[in-house]
């Protein structure tokens, strides 16, 4: 039996210095960071490992207030970076623990199994989110085409006053949203079918707006990408002019973190 290190860190972060750490993400202990890699307000970012797992982490003061959208961005900037360089499972923003120590002991250790087997999960494979958003005009001659109710409540507000046709616009546009919510439930089982099978995993997003169409993350391999690339050109010309379909990525597997052991869904 190996006897491990309690944990080990490429260099002495938040030891006695009076600063805490900021937790950007956990890789495997065997991973290099990129050359000169920086975080939240310019800190340097180091791994601590403890057994087979490192987290990449930078000083912050304990009484530093998290939250710009430069705090952000350099959160985010650190995980892409993790990202392209290794498996990386992110961690969302605003993790802080007071030491390594605390780190190693509370969050690496105990969790340690589940790490590894979320990390075997993602090995090899990069998120890819797929949104689209609906042609106002188009997908209202839809709706107002599919739905006579609407069409005729539409028509009788045209031929009334303002003040007269109040309720009826209400009525109207409760009969816009639900249609909209059955397109959109119907247009993200269709863009799933289309695209799942180039991928490993799927996790349906909350619609951004009103006329958000689908919003679906996707994690594809390597491998499977070109062809995943060429089932989203092909949804695009099939709803072009009705969708504006959107692929962004490769991104960091945000969507793919389950909820730690205990925690819930």
């Amino acid at each position: 039996m190996t006897t491990r290190p309690k944990s080990e860190t490429s260099e002495r972060v938040a030891g006695g210095t009076g600063l805490a750490c900021y937790v950007y993400g956990v890789v495997r202990s065997d991973a290099r960071l990129p050359a000169d890699l920086t975080g939240i307000a310019g800190g340097k970012v180091t791994l601590v490992r403890h057994g087979d797992l490192a987290a990449a982490v930078s000083e912050i003061s304990p009484v530093q207030a998290l939250g710009t959208r430069d705090d952000l961005l350099a959160h985010e900037a650190v995980v892409e970076a993790l990202a392209d360089e290794t498996t990386t499972l992110p961690l969302r923003f605003g993790a802080v623990v007071t030491t390594t120590g605390a780190l190693a002991d509370e969050m690496l250790g105990p969790y340690e199994d589940w790490f590894l087997d979320v990390l075997d999960d993602l090995s090899g494979a990069r998120e890819f989110a797929v949104s689209g958003v609906y042609v106002e005009d188009v997908v209202l001659r839809e709706v107002l085409h599919e739905d006579p109710d609407a069409a005729r409540l539409r028509e009788r507000i045209r031929e009334l006053p303002e003040d007269a046709a109040y309720y009826d616009r209400i009525r109207l546009g409760e009969l816009i949203v639900k249609a909209l919510e059955d397109k959109r439930q119907a247009d993200t089982d269709a863009l799933v079918d289309e695209l799942e099978p180039y991928a490993t995993a799927v996790a349906p997003r909350p619609p951004a707006g009103e006329d958000t169409a689908a919003d679906v993350a996707f994690l594809v391999t390597d491998r499977s990408l070109p062809e995943f690339e060429k089932a989203v050109d092909r949804l695009g010309e099939r709803w072009s002019g009705r969708v504006r379909l959107r692929m962004v990525g490769p991104l960091a597997p945000y969507d793919f973190v389950p909820p730690p052991p205990g925690e819930g869904a």
